[in-house]
């Protein structure tokens, strides 16, 4: 099993919603680059999204980095 490791941080609304969007470019960027590749080309359009975030770990702690990110600035307004 998997140790989670917790993360708590204090950021101001305009810092949450800058990072949110570098979060979201970067994540798009990445996800349209490897969308096609050979190693996930052939996987059904379905389930490739999660395939993709299951073999690369990075692109998983930024999803749910930016639901967390999403969920406090929905919290603040």
């Amino acid at each position: 099993m998997k140790q989670p490791v917790e993360i708590s941080t204090e950021l101001t609304q305009q810092e949450a919603e800058l990072l949110l969007a570098e979060l979201r470019g970067r994540y798009s960027q990445v996800l349209n680059e490897v969308w096609y590749a050979d190693q996930f080309r052939l996987i059904p359009e379905g389930l490739r999204h999660g395939s993709i975030l299951n073999a690369m770990p990075l692109m998983a702690a930024q999803k749910r980095l930016m639901g967390a990110l999403t969920h406090s600035l929905r919290a603040v307004k």
